[in-house]
């Protein structure tokens, strides 16, 4: 199965990824707002951060190899040419992979694990995903949306979310920001798939 995925992935290539040279991107049309959520600790404030990050290039490699980022999240860009499978993982996932489930119009909900605040955030996400309903593109899956939960130990701040693009951090678990952001971004990728990409929880994604 997992050699039938990777044919796949490849076959796509020509068709997710255009030919042109991997870029560096920077991120734009940058919003700070401050809604009454509580902080989480260390943060003394509640900080909501939105931006733009327009894709440079979105071209295809190979699952594990090295890609650099200019932003972590990153929300565009080149990818591994295997997606994450649409779920709630424990244990972190390589941005590589996350960001070709973004370039079929998913959304990645990452927190951090050492917050103070993470099974609070977990459990506002597991919610979030229940009040946005089932994904009609997703009809024939096992699950009912594009959106993966994931834990991230390289998060500047203890929520994020992205979407192809678009990213949303936060210092605090502002509920109706968040949600807004997902309904505002979710199934806007360049790609509209809703196929089974892959969990390598197993092994380790990358060991």
């Amino acid at each position: 199965m997992l050699a039938l995925r990777i044919f796949l992935g490849l076959f796509l290539l020509s068709s997710c990824a255009p030919g042109t040279a991997s870029g560096v991107g920077q991120r734009t049309n940058i919003v700070t707002t401050h809604p009454a959520a509580t902080p989480i600790a260390p943060a003394t404030s509640c900080n909501v951060t939105t931006s733009l990050e327009p894709a440079m290039s979105r071209n295809h490699h190979d699952p594990c190899s090295e890609i650099d980022y200019p932003f972590i999240p990153p929300s565009s860009g080149d990818h591994y040419s295997i997606w994450a499978n649409y779920r709630t993982y424990d244990t972190p996932v390589p941005w590589g992979f996350l960001v070709h489930s973004l370039e079929h119009g998913g959304v990645v909900l990452a927190y951090d694990p050492s917050s103070s605040a993470a099974s609070d955030v977990r459990a506002a996400y597991a919610a979030l995903i229940v009040a946005h309903g089932a994904d009609p593109l997703c009809r024939d899956e096992t699950w009912m949306s594009r959106i993966i939960v994931v834990p991230a130990h390289d998060l500047a701040s203890p929520i994020a979310a992205v979407a192809w693009e678009h990213t949303y951090e936060a210092t605090c678990l502002d509920m109706p920001s968040l949600s807004a952001f997902v309904e505002a971004n979710y199934g806007h990728g360049p790609e509209a798939i809703c196929g089974a990409g892959e969990d390598l929880s197993a092994t380790g994604w990358c060991p």
